[in-house]
């Protein structure tokens, strides 16, 4: 599949803790109570010191802090984090997605300082943003985009799309445009099973419910469609990338799909891995080096050339041709 040496990407899941609560989240079952299969971890300065070694920094061109299940802004590190691989590597690309609901000002000017590229999820204006990011507060990620951008930083506004907030496209962009954002982007998802999803509290009581857009509606049965499709052809975007992640309970993979130890064990996809691949390498039982030698990655590409794994059929098969433009 690739070697360590040819790693140039990494994915890195620094904690799988977040304030918000989105119904869509796989943390939050319908935005109430935490999924039981999650275990609440972080990755800290020191550890990230062990798993990466100053030689694989250097290596390496970028690193995207996003993952599953977390948002890098309440681990405790992440800008310490930021700070050591700028001082190692000063030419790395670095970049995070979040909800920009949480840490003060001053945090986010010294992440600008450090020249991260930041995604913030803004899915609406006051009105409806909180209506899928349950538990953030519009005003105070305003107030850190702006001293973000204030100190030179490179912010994207990203908008997941839903019948509640499709009529504020136009104006998320222009107030994206008047805050110096750099990029605006949109998203339709394709998560809805229904025609409506209930959110609900950490109790079970029902809030308000979600409803898919137009667009997102026309697109579910093409991708169910695509899906049936028994033998497709892998396209791998880690390797096209040269592409690696890490969770933050010290899980290596190549994508974030890939990434099944928290999936119900019931879910038909991680079955499918386990029957066949059998394993979740970890950074906290081996080195990166052991684990790229053990031939876990050569495992999965294998599987490709007849009946491929399921998650790698869905990710990076026939259902890739579909587009970017829709969340899923």
């Amino acid at each position: 599949m690739y070697k360590l040496t040819d790693i140039k990407d990494v994915h890195l899941e620094i904690t799988s803790k977040c304030q918000a609560k989105c119904p869509m989240c796989p943390r939050r079952i319908q935005g109430g109570p935490l999924n039981p299969f999650i275990h609440l971890d972080e990755i800290t300065l020191d550890t990230f010191k062990k798993w990466f070694p100053e030689d694989f920094i250097k290596q390496i061109d970028s690193m995207f802090m996003c993952g599953n299940l977390g948002d890098p802004i309440v681990s405790k590190d992440t800008l310490e984090i930021y700070q050591h691989l700028r001082a190692t590597n000063p030419a790395i690309r670095l970049a995070m997605h979040t909800n920009g609901s949480a840490r003060d000002p001053e945090w986010w000017t010294k992440l600008a300082q450090e020249r991260v590229k930041v995604t913030f999820g803004l899915d609406g204006l006051s009105d409806t943003n909180h209506l899928y990011r349950i538990s953030t507060n519009f005003d105070k990620i305003i107030e850190n985009a702006k001293a973000f951008i204030a100190a030179g930083g490179f912010a994207k506004w990203h908008m997941l799309v839903f019948k509640h907030n499709e009529h504020q496209v136009e104006e998320a962009e222009q107030m994206s445009k008047d805050l110096g954002f750099k990029m605006f982007s949109t998203k339709h998802t394709s998560r809805f099973k229904n025609d409506s999803l209930q959110v609900i509290d950490e109790q079970g009581k029902p809030l308000h419910k979600l409803e898919p857009t137009q667009k997102s509606n026309d697109m579910i049965p093409l991708i169910e469609q695509s899906q049936k499709e028994t033998t497709p052809t892998i396209v791998c975007k880690a390797v096209k990338n040269s592409q690696l992640y890490v969770s933050a309970c010290g899980n290596v993979s190549p994508c974030c799909w890939l990434d099944m130890e928290w999936i119900p064990p019931m879910q038909e996809s991680r079955i499918d891995y386990m029957t066949r691949i059998g394993e979740f390498p970890n950074l906290n039982k081996n080195s990166l080096k052991e684990i790229f030698d053990n031939g876990y990655f050569d495992k999965i590409e294998k599987t490709w050339g007849h009946s491929p794994l399921q998650e790698c059929g869905k990710q990076c098969g026939s259902f890739d041709k579909l587009g970017a433009q829709f969340e899923n």
